[in-house]
């Protein structure tokens, strides 16, 4: 579910502990049998009941071995080829003609061309140290490519210029004009509550843009960066940051992070040297005297070389809305109802993650956000397409992607659509089914049709759940941009969660068995969609109005300006009217006209109204339009 939007569903749900449905996790873990001592893709798992299939498919697209499944990158593939396999073997319809795939680009992104980009440091002996990107060292992302041969190196502490306002300069007496500058990440005294830059809270001295700017007034010829001892104890080793973790063109200093080891290499063949003399051989050393003394070490290290060179490419990033069909029969198989989901998750939570410090940089798995919607989809197409007749109207089975960038999949479709948007009577969206809690099953946009409610009442005869209905809000999820064109639409959660957005949101969180029941909900919901002798029609959710604006005159209350499309309208009333009478009370002012309106909703209302001089009487149904087969 989009981080952006998702403030309006927090406001209405209580995040907290969640109990399984009658079959447990345990259950349905047994029931896949021998499938966990290997999680592979193989599309249509040879399973024989739902729950082992649902099963199947959330453990493998939240599996370590699809990344976070983020636009962009190769895991992100490995999910759209599990979910193509899925409605191939199914037999579901290719509308797109391209294997499945609706593609588009989603923005710019900028990466690292790998076999361009190298790292060698040569000591005074002439012996060097070879680094591979993303194994041996980072490159962060730069403003262009570059190519250093032959710089020196020089040390310069935790690379703070802070001379006016802390007196602490650790540029102040060196030059590295056309040098390459090692640093350590974040600041000294970062457990000293005394400490000058910020007491034991990091400083702005500290950012990663802080130490940019003294590189770049200094003239540096690039950044080679190591962390501190504090971030290695907090993410529980000495790692990389991602390419891009920092952001994109983090500045025009080229900027690398090296291990500590590889460090300490070069330390122990060329100590830091302090004003009395000590050698320093490591980088613990260096940041345990700095914590009591606080003085800069700043120097170059005689006969270190560096090379360095880069490559960045900038393109679009690629990217697929996974599209299959399953054709209607009859007179209304040319209407269509969108059964949708998105499949994409954060990656390693570059954007939207929710995760703390120690959990940075860590694959966000997803699984209730959204391998579980992702998974009903896949298992209702299986189930459609399973059946001995065609349904009465087209099904289009979407797993959209790009939704945690901005719900730029769904926008997409309807942009572009396979089908005509007039000719598409609803759109029923999962997102984060994973936790049935109480038997309790949120439905937004249930009141975007008249139709809609009797349906879910209905589908929910035999399946015991308690059915939550919002009166109003949407949430942030891939019905939104159908709203938008009128087109009914519901949003089917079992609520936030505490994992929401963090590495948490793991498959062994997930009641596989409630999302089953979920989904034997929804299908008993789009079997009365499909069978429908007329389509639902939109209706604008929320507080009921009639669509006016009024002023109060001597008569009773002008009519001064009419909504299209509103109850007012609808009923035959025009601009310029005057309500004298209200069945058989006269209004006067605006706060009768609510209470008159409250009263009588979903009522038929005789009318006393003058119009062009004449009083004549005019029917106020008090139903919203689209309503009208309902009242």
């Amino acid at each position: 579910m989009s981080y952006w939007r998702s403030r309006v569903l927090c406001s209405l749900l209580a995040v907290g502990g969640f109990a399984f449905s009658s079959v447990s996790f345990g259950q349905a873990v047994a029931e896949k049998q021998d499938a966990d001592a290997s999680i592979q893709s193989k599309g249509t798992p040879p399973y024989k009941t739902s729950l082992q299939r649902v099963t199947y498919d959330i453990k493998y697209l939240a599996s370590d071995e699809l990344g976070g499944r983020q636009p962009g990158t190769p895991e992100m593939v490995l999910s759209e080829d599990h979910i193509i396999a899925a409605y191939r073997s199914s037999g579901l319809v290719d509308p797109t003609g391209n294997n499945y795939k609706q593609t588009f680009d989603v923005g710019q992104q900028k990466t690292l061309v790998a076999e361009k980009c190298a790292l060698k440091l040569t000591g005074p002996d002439g012996e060097s140290i070879d680094l591979k990107v993303s194994e041996g060292y980072s490159q962060l992302l730069n403003r262009s490519d570059f190519d250093i041969q032959g710089a020196e190196l020089v040390f310069v502490g935790y690379g703070i210029n802070a001379e006016k306002q802390l007196n602490f300069d650790e540029y102040a007496d060196i030059d590295v004009e056309g040098k390459v500058v090692v640093l350590i990440r974040r600041e000294p005294q970062q457990k000293v509550d005394t400490s000058v830059f910020n007491g034991a809270q990091l400083s702005r001295w500290s950012f990663i843009a802080s130490k940019v700017a003294g590189a770049r007034q200094a003239k540096a010829a690039a950044i080679l960066m190591v962390n501190d001892s504090v971030t290695v104890e907090e993410e529980d080793g000495d790692s990389l940051v991602q390419s891009s973790r920092f952001g994109q063109d983090v500045g025009s200093v080229p900027y690398m992070q090296i291990k500590r080891k590889t460090l300490d290499k070069i330390l122990a063949a060329t100590p830091v040297v302090t004003p009395a003399g000590d050698k320093l051989e490591s980088i613990a050393a260096i940041e345990d005297r700095m914590d009591v003394e606080l003085e800069p070490l700043s120097q170059t290290l005689p006969g270190w070389k560096v090379d360095a060179s880069a490559d960045f490419r900038v393109g679009g990033i690629a990217t697929s809305n996974i599209v299959g069909v399953i054709e209607g029969e009859g007179p209304h198989a040319d209407q269509t109802i969108v059964i949708g989901a998105h499949y994409d998750h954060l990656g390693k939570g570059a954007y939207g993650s929710r995760a703390g410090a120690k959990q940075r940089g860590m694959i966000h798995n997803g699984a209730d956000d959204n391998a579980t919607g992702t998974a009903a989809v896949m298992e209702l197409a299986r189930r459609f397409a399973a059946r001995d007749k065609k349904p009465a109207r087209r099904l289009v089975f979407v797993c959209f992607t790009a939704e945690e960038m901005g719900l730029l999949g769904a926008y997409h479709y309807v942009r572009d659509p396979i089908y005509p948007l007039d000719k598409t009577v609803a759109m029923i969206n999962f997102d984060m089914i994973g936790w049935l809690r109480e038997d309790k099953v949120t439905l937004y946009g249930w009141n975007s049709s008249a139709q809609f409610d009797k349906m879910f009442e209905s589908a929910n005869t035999d399946m015991g759940l308690e059915l939550l209905k919002p009166p109003s809000g949407f949430a942030g999820s891939d019905h939104l941009p159908f709203n938008e064109r009128r087109i009914p639409n519901t949003f089917i959660h079992t609520g936030l969660t505490s994992t929401y957005h963090t590495p948490d949101d793991d498959f062994k969180t997930i009641d596989c068995a409630g999302a089953v029941r979920v989904i034997d909900f929804t299908e008993a919901f789009i079997d009365e969609l499909v069978n429908a002798e007329k389509p639902p029609k939109y209706a604008v959710a929320g507080p009921f109005r009639l669509g006016v604006n009024i002023e109060e005159v001597e008569e009773g209350l002008l009519l001064s300006t009419i909504s299209d499309d509103s109850v007012a309208q609808a009923s035959g009333l025009l601009e310029g009217d005057v309500i004298l009478k209200w069945g058989d009370e006269k209004l006067t002012n605006r706060r009768g006209l609510l209470r008159a309106i409250r009263r009588d909703k979903g009522k038929t209302v005789p009318l006393k109204v003058k119009r062009d001089g004449a009083e004549i009487d005019v029917q106020l149904r008090l139903v919203r339009p689209g309503e009208e087969d309902e009242a």
